[in-house]
């Protein structure tokens, strides 16, 4: 799993606790749809700091918080 994967498996994994769709989320990042959510969301699209901010924003969860899990997923590997 590249880097972008594991980023964007945490940022839907916010998303989903928060009890959010990929529409509302879309909507609060000013999107024209919720294609471009899953985007991120599947890692095809490059996550950029401003997009991981904009989306933590959206979702009310902390880019810190999914860096570091992405972070202690990739130390805890082989």
């Amino acid at each position: 799993m590249t880097l972008n994967e594991r980023i964007g498996f945490e940022m839907r994994t916010q998303r989903l606790i928060k009890r959010m769709t990929q529409v509302q989320v879309a909507e609060k990042m000013g999107l024209k749809s919720k294609n471009s959510v899953s985007l991120l969301e599947k890692g095809v699209t490059k996550i950029t700091v401003e997009d991981l901010q904009n989306y933590c924003d959206a979702v009310g969860c902390s880019w810190i918080d999914i860096l570091e899990k992405v972070s202690d997923h990739g130390s805890n590997q082989g």
